[in-house]
């Protein structure tokens, strides 16, 4: 059995490799010679990505080396995958993110949701639910479930303590429970997580089609508010059996919690403040612009709040954000995030990605909700591999080409396929959250296995189920209708 040290080793050799070989032989004769060196960059970065051969978010430089030195790329061209606007619209949520971490304003949010929920171990599991996918539509999905996890581990102590066989079948479903719903909460938003802005990017960069924070709120909440009942069913009904009897657990760590944290702070008014700002401005931004006749955008939206982090004063010498906060956001990700959109880029300028679409005629003919499930499926379960936010960025560009070559508009197959790299439940490796719940030491691979590979089959035919549905009705695209803006 390898550990993991010894498939990254093998992982760096196999990636240098697949690498030399690419630029030690000649393309085939239907595909042109910087196609070739991009597939080869491709599978370097594939390869380092699931053997984390070195981490994954310095593989996202690879491209601003690479492409400039076997001239697919200038420099200057490149380097603005890594400041694209929706690179720096997560750069903003960050940051704002970070501050309510720091003055506590997100573990009081989750106190006041949680204070809501029921004393039986099932509506305890709802609340949790509930309330850490409200927080991951807005700050990281690793940092809620962190957040939320000693919570979790105080509610399951005290169950523990009145009932030592009910706490240990509450435990596994509870932590479960966070994980997945870490996941979901995500979704919702297009800061939730780095997939959603890997894909809005993908289509700005290379289609000049712009998602805004609103349009994907129309298809991502959706899908969040119909799949967090029914995981939730899932896990306290089929997978594990979850007393309904009531429990004063949650109500003594909830008041033991407020006691400790006293009542809201200056810093936690303001910053709250900003954020409430800042969201209003998110969802009513088409309509400020059309009332005003102004044009500002998602991205200077975001900005604009984290600056006003940095001005309004908490206290004498002190304001509400300040740099060994922001510094304390999750860069590496701002950089996983350029390197996919930069490969992203090389495949479609290079024609990379129309070549491998000319493939697509072995699926010409099938029916079109099958081809949906076919690539939701592949999606989900690679997910289980690799990094979501990777397999977004290598997988997108060659299922909208795909889709083109078989008059299927693209974002039936793109926007369902990226929702589906945020439902991997399976494995510790698939997200972040489920690490992190792994790391409690509380729950054993087979029982994450036990719960998620049904919620993966779920997944694949209610995302693409209900995503079908909404980009048809709601977004108002039909699915043999080809948009513009990808035939430019």
């Amino acid at each position: 059995m390898f550990d993991r040290d010894s498939i990254s080793v093998y992982g760096l050799a196999l990636g240098l490799i697949s690498f030399i070989f690419f630029i030690t032989n000649e393309p085939p004769s239907d595909l042109n010679y910087k196609a070739w060196i991009t597939a080869g960059v491709a599978i370097l970065m594939t390869i380092w990505w699931v053997t984390e051969a070195i981490p994954i978010y310095i593989t996202g430089l690879i491209p601003i080396i690479v492409f400039p030195l076997f001239n697919i790329f200038e420099i200057q061209d490149i380097s603005n995958s890594y400041a694209h606007p929706l690179v720096l619209l997560f750069l903003g949520g960050f940051i704002i993110a970070s501050a309510m971490e720091s003055c506590g304003l997100h573990k009081r949010i989750a106190l006041n949701i949680l204070s809501l929920s029921g004393t039986s171990p099932s509506k305890i599991i709802a609340g949790f639910m509930i309330t850490t996918a409200s927080i991951s539509m807005w700050v990281s999905n690793t940092a809620s479930t962190i957040m939320m996890l000693p919570i979790a581990t105080s509610v399951i102590t005290i169950f523990v303590n009145q009932n030592r066989t009910e706490g240990r079948d509450f435990t596994i479903p509870l932590l479960l429970a966070i994980a997945y719903s870490a996941s979901l909460g995500g979704i919702a938003t297009l800061i939730g997580t780095p997939t959603n802005i890997m894909l809005a990017s993908i289509l700005s960069d290379n289609y000049k089609f712009n998602i805004s924070f609103f349009d994907w709120l129309k298809i991502g909440l959706p899908i969040t508010i119909i799949l967090l009942p029914l995981v939730w069913f899932i896990l306290t009904r089929v997978v594990f059996t979850v007393s309904k009897s009531k429990s004063n657990a949650l109500e003594l760590t909830i008041k033991k919690l407020k006691e400790e944290i006293g009542k809201p702070t200056y810093a936690e008014r303001i910053v709250g403040i900003v954020f409430f700002f800042t969201a209003i401005l998110w969802i009513l931004r088409k309509f400020i612009n059309n009332y005003f006749n102004i044009n500002i955008n998602d991205t200077s939206i975001g900005l604009f709040g984290a600056l006003l982090l940095f001005i309004i004063p908490i206290s004498k010498g002190k304001r509400a954000c300040d740099w060994s906060t922001a510094n304390k956001i999750p860069w590496g990700v701002l950089l996983l995030v350029g390197g996919g959109i930069a490969l992203s880029k090389a495949f479609t300028s290079s024609g990379l990605a129309d070549w491998i679409g000319t493939f697509s005629f072995y699926f010409d003919g099938l029916n079109i909700f099958l081809l949906m499930l076919i690539f939701v499926t592949l999606i989900i379960f690679l997910t289980e591999l690799n990094s979501n936010t990777a397999t977004i960025a290598t997988f997108t560009p060659i299922l909208i080409a795909f889709s083109l070559a078989i008059n299927i508009n693209p974002l039936f197959i793109a926007i369902p396929s990226t929702i589906a790299a945020s439902c991997a439940f399976m494995l510790p490796v698939a997200t972040p959250p489920n690490a992190v719940i792994f790391g409690s030491g509380k729950i054993s691979i087979k029982n994450m296995i036990k719960a998620g590979f049904i919620l993966n089959i779920i997944g694949v035919f209610l995302v693409t189920s209900i995503s079908y549905l909404l980009i048809k009705y709601l977004w108002g695209y039909e699915i043999h209708s080809i948009p513009n803006f990808f035939m430019n």
